[in-house]
């Protein structure tokens, strides 16, 4: 398989599938992750240039994700969005402190969705 472009990591069957859909629409090659368990070793496997992934996740958190990519440098080059349906001002905070380069409150809609997956991935704004 080729290098995705985006990995994406969320147990919710219904984002996760909204969002590849989304995001192939978009002309973006995408893989996904169900089991957040799995992600680090699927993040080195692909080595995509952005992974998305959602904060509340059983087991290993989205932002333990974020830590441990940022943390690596193998990794670290990769660009993590997190996208939580938790609004709150300190989960922002604690994905921009442990590496994210974007936050994104759920629910969303596609259009601002894909603008800023795409704005990620060309560094425009």
């Amino acid at each position: 398989m080729p290098q995705p472009d985006i990995l994406i990591i969320d147990d919710d069957p219904l984002v996760r599938e909204l969002s590849r859909d989304i995001l192939t629409g978009e002309g973006f090659t995408v893989q996904m992750v169900t089991d957040a368990h799995e992600a680090i070793a699927a993040i080195k496997a692909a080595m995509p240039k952005l992974v998305i992934t959602d904060i509340m996740m059983p087991g290993i958190s989205g932002l333990d994700i974020c830590k441990a990519v940022s943390a690596d440098p193998e990794l670290a080059h990769i660009k993590v969005m997190v996208m939580s349906a938790k609004p709150f001002e300190v989960e922002k905070r604690r994905a921009f402190k442990f590496g994210a380069v974007c936050f994104l409150q759920k629910p969303f809609d596609a259009k601002s969705f894909a603008k800023a997956v795409r704005n990620i991935l060309t560094g425009s704004k």
